[in-house]
């Protein structure tokens, strides 16, 4: 008899549930006595809007649940509903998924509007949740409410947190419940704040976690911003490696350790008075944000994505903290959209602390003034380019101001004295007449190195 056959049926259950799924499979299959232990469920997913189901959703959730008294094993459980659901029941379920060594857990429920039975104030989950041994991978949403969690709080196992619309706040003793939660996550690696309302926030404001390695925060900026209290934002995320925000700029980020960065994906939007409805801030207003503190701390980044016209003017503002990119071989930004065009007033101020600046990629229209020569007073006839190092360019050409573009593309060509590559992304609806246009002034264009070569691609 092997070893683990003479142990109790308790302890094999506590071996058996920390198994990957196959070789839980696997188990089963070659040994009666463990399938008369337990069984695995790989995954238990509901939703309103895909499951059939006769009667209530509640009824047909709660029928689906093994029983109390029965040991399967839940590796996934995803509960999403756009109705109202019962706060009771909902942490019912959960805390019986909770009991079964659950890996995946997924909820998706409204925690606080008109449509929903649950609070108004927004619904709050089992302290259970915060205690799980099993638990690798968490979502939750949407408008919850996280008040304070127990004092037992461990989550072990938990290394991706990904967040929706969910709200923070300190108790009176001035202990924060985000900040509980990271602490309470010693091992979590990636962190999704999506909805990250931080002004509706009661907390530290400060994200802190030694062990993690990715974070993403997001929040729609069509919903504007309006705020009179001072508002401040800090990282202490020695280890992060990738660091996406799209978010407005507080007051301030006094803090910011981002030791270990690597990539950055980047679109800040900075206010006037603490308030923003869709402009842009004008050179002479005051402007109530404050980005230095982050923007130093991106000293490290190897990979930089500007994804919007308004991270490009955040940049110009605060042009003065841009440090020295030392490890910076990529850069990337995104220049209009369907509502917003901005000058290039940044790209010579921010080159200018690329030194190892190897690849350059330019999203959306190129920059322009309507009369010859086409090139906009801001860009200083592209002199920056003659002491830029990169070796890869990848641009986009439009398809409604081609002479326009050409002329700027006539000044990548024939001043940066290190590029090898130069990829032109035309849209594939270009007329034969005008793709046959662009191949042929490319090619007779001077190029100042004589390594570059010019490579075509015809874009949906």
């Amino acid at each position: 008899m092997d070893r683990i056959s003479g142990l109790p049926d308790d302890v094999i259950l506590i071996i058996l549930r920390f198994l990957p799924s196959n070789d839980a499979a696997r188990v089963l299959l070659l040994a009666r006595r463990f399938k008369k232990l337990y069984t695995i469920i790989p995954n238990l997913e509901f939703d309103d809007k895909v499951n059939i189901f006769q009667g209530t959703f509640s009824d047909f959730v709660t029928k689906s649940l093994p029983p109390l008294g029965n040991t399967s094993l839940i590796r996934r459980f995803s509960l999403k509903s756009q109705m109202g659901l019962e706060s009771d029941r909902v942490n019912q379920w959960l805390r019986n998924v909770l009991k079964r060594s659950v890996m995946d857990l997924e909820l998706d429920i409204y925690g606080g509007n008109n449509r929903s039975k649950l609070p108004l104030d927004g619904y709050e989950l089992p302290l259970e949740i915060f205690t799980s041994n099993t638990v690798t991978k968490m979502k939750l949403g949407k408008e919850f409410v996280i008040r304070a969690l127990p004092k037992d709080a461990l989550l072990p196992s938990l290394e991706s947190l990904i967040l929706k619309r969910v709200r923070f706040y300190a108790r009176d003793d001035g202990d924060c419940a985000f900040h509980a939660f990271l602490l309470a996550c010693p091992v979590l690696k990636e962190l999704n704040i999506d909805g990250m309302y931080w002004e509706t926030w009661n907390w530290s404001r400060i994200v802190s976690s030694p062990s993690l390695q990715r974070l993403t925060i997001s929040r729609n900026f069509s919903d504007g911003f309006e705020d009179p209290k001072h508002q401040s934002l800090s990282f202490h995320t020695p280890n992060l490696a990738y660091f996406e925000c799209c978010d407005f700029v507080p007051d301030e980020y006094p803090f910011v350790k981002f030791d270990s960065l690597v990539e950055a994906k980047l679109d800040l939007c900075v206010m006037v008075d603490r308030k923003w409805h869709g402009d842009f801030a004008d050179d002479d207003e005051i402007l109530s944000s404050n980005p230095r503190n982050l923007i130093k701390g991106l000293r490290n980044v190897k990979i930089l994505d500007l994804t919007s016209p308004m991270m490009l003017e955040t940049l110009y503002f605060f042009h003065n903290a841009i440090p020295v990119f030392n490890n910076l071989h990529r850069l990337s930004f995104f220049t209009n959209d369907d509502y917003m065009q901005v000058c290039w007033r940044f790209l010579p101020l921010l080159l200018d602390k690329t030194p190892n600046l190897k690849t350059l990629v330019i999203k959306g229209e190129l920059h322009y003034v309507e009369g010859p020569p086409y090139v906009c007073d801001c860009l200083l006839g592209y002199s920056f380019l003659l002491s830029c190092r990169v070796e890869v360019m990848e641009i986009s050409l439009g398809d409604h101001r081609i002479i326009q573009e050409l002329e700027q593309v006539k000044h990548f060509l024939g001043k940066l004295p290190c590029l090898e590559l130069l990829r032109v992304n035309t849209p594939q609806w270009t007329s034969d007449n005008e793709k046959f246009r662009i191949i042929k002034d490319l090619r007779r264009f001077h190029r100042a190195s004589p390594k570059c070569r010019v490579e075509f691609r015809w874009i949906v």
